[in-house]
């Protein structure tokens, strides 16, 4: 039964010199090892310098290098503490040119080193493409998608702020740019005002460059209700100057259909109602329907009376 504790007395004698013997024995395995000559695969980063003023490379290039050196353990092993790199000079280059990538453009091995880099594993050569740095406004548009409660509407289009970013980058790609979606987002069973921050959707190249990443957006739902409007004023478009046209009946009521808060602030001057003057000959009996122009996000029915007569006068 007291084996245990003996043996554990044992182990533990003159500790100190013990570990010191094992840190030594690491120690010079360890140097004797990297003492020898290695093939080892380093990645280079490579650096555009020079580059033309307004002028902006269309797809990024390689970021790194893969390049074989040969050299000791130990000196491989200090080439991952230096500040070593790849520089591509752009001065003067046509708008597309393909660059070879060598050994001797590998900068911050010091001479006499015994590190060699022997070759260039990937890329061996990089494409690149220049073309004017644009800036410019583009439209959002929102891709959020609302579906409200039943007895509800929205009131209104979606709203967004700002409704506009700036795009910069490669002329030849922004041109290509007619708006900037936002990510896709769904609501349901909406019943009252929503509003909220939403990311912009981004850049399918990275050398385009958005001023902003993400907007504020509002939509106002309401509840539904109905309002009728009566004495709307008839109004007659596209009359040749020598003519006296007038409309019987002159006025008309009308139902609409909206959310109740923006229906109560709505007035009779927000209701236009028309009668395109060229298009009379179309109906037979001279009878024509008016034309109604309404806020958006309101709905009409119940017309009276449906269809009117033009009198004219010379």
């Amino acid at each position: 039964m007291n084996d245990r504790p003996y043996f554990h007395q044992r182990w533990f004698y003159n500790s100190k010199a013990k570990i010191f013997s094992l840190l030594t024995a690491l120690f010079l395995w360890f140097y004797v090892v990297t003492d020898n000559q290695f093939d080892h695969t380093v990645d280079i980063p490579l650096k555009i310098v020079n580059m033309p003023k307004g002028w902006i490379l269309t797809h990024p290039v390689p970021s790194k290098v893969k390049v074989l050196f040969r050299g000791s353990g130990k000196n491989l092993l200090s080439l991952t503490y230096r500040d070593k790199f790849i520089e591509l000079n752009l001065h003067q280059s046509p708008r597309t040119r393909r660059l070879p990538i060598t050994v001797n453009m590998i900068k911050g091995i010091p001479s006499g080193n015994t590190i060699i880099p022997v070759r260039v594993i990937e890329p061996e050569s990089v494409t690149v493409r220049l073309d004017r740095f644009v800036v410019r406004k583009v439209p959002i548009r929102p891709e959020i998608h609302l579906v409200t409660l039943d007895g509800y509407t929205q009131v209104g289009s979606l709203v967004l702020q700002p409704d506009s970013v700036i795009v910069s980058g490669p002329r030849s790609l922004v041109s290509a740019i007619s708006e900037i979606p936002t990510e896709k987002r769904e609501y349901k069973n909406v019943l009252k005002e929503i509003q909220g921050k939403i990311s912009l959707r981004p850049p399918e190249v990275p050398t385009l460059h958005y001023s902003f990443n993400s907007v504020q957006f509002r939509a106002d739902v309401q509840r539904i209700g109905e309002r009728v409007f009566k004495d709307i004023p008839i109004k007659v478009t596209h009359v040749p100057s020598n003519l006296k046209v007038s409309v019987l009946p002159s006025t008309l009521s009308i139902k609409l259909q909206g959310g109740v808060k923006f229906l109560a602030r709505l007035k009779k001057e927000n209701i236009v109602a028309t009668i395109d003057f060229r298009s009379r000959y179309r109906y037979k009996g001279g009878k024509i329907p008016a034309m109604i122009s309404l806020p958006e996000g309101i709905d009409f029915s119940d017309v009276k009376p449906q269809f009117f007569e033009l009198v004219v006068e010379r």
